[in-house]
């Protein structure tokens, strides 16, 4: 997920063999402490495929009434190394924005509200799931838009490690040794701290 800005916070290698990373990835999403919706990453793996199905939902409400909402649920498949394909469907508060990519040609084809764009074949989306992607040719999950971004690692406990990024995307990983995803974070257009915390 990049810094995508809901109302007052933000929310938003490679596909080879999982190994240490779970096949069902949960978090809650929190703004200052307070829960406002979830993120779920679940992989599977078939016919010499790795499939990475990501839900996002969130609902913000003051007193009681629904201020705001948000689904993103996005597919990757990966073969090996490479993607082959990408389906995404993001719905802000009724806004809906479409967005596909595949394999073809030695390229990744985009169709999606930037309109067709033509990819390196070494291109991934940013996705938070796999660390060891942060080195390609990243992609917008939401408009297939390609990113400007720069990116600091920080070693953690044992052989654990932070990735920070920032440019056209603004955010704080945290991973265990095996690559296993812990904790996010970023701030809102308000400045409030969006966490997430495994569930």
């Amino acid at each position: 997920m990049r810094r995508r800005h809901l109302p007052l916070l933000a929310l938003p290698l490679l596909a080879s063999p999982a190994g240490a990373i779970p096949t069902v990835t949960r978090f809650r999403i929190m703004r200052e402490g307070s829960a406002i919706g979830s993120h779920t990453v679940t992989l599977s793996e078939a016919g010499g495929e790795l499939t990475a199905r990501t839900e996002v939902i969130v609902q913000v409400k003051l007193v009681g009434i629904t201020v705001f909402r948000l689904t993103h649920n996005f597919t990757e498949v990966w073969a090996g190394d490479r993607l082959r394909s990408v389906a995404s469907h993001h719905d802000r508060n009724g806004t809906v924005k479409d967005m596909t990519a595949r394999a073809e040609g030695g390229a990744i084809l985009v169709q999606g509200p930037e309109g067709p764009l033509r990819l390196s074949a070494e291109a991934a989306p940013l996705s938070w799931w796999d660390p060891r992607r942060f080195d390609r040719p990243l992609f917008d999950s939401e408009t297939g838009k390609p990113l400007r971004l720069q990116w600091t690692r920080t070693p953690g406990p044992g052989t654990g490690a932070t990735w920070r990024v920032s440019g056209d995307e603004e955010g704080e990983g945290q991973y265990a040794a095996g690559g296993t995803w812990l904790a996010w974070r970023t701030k809102g257009d308000d400045g409030s701290l969006v966490t997430y915390e495994r569930a």
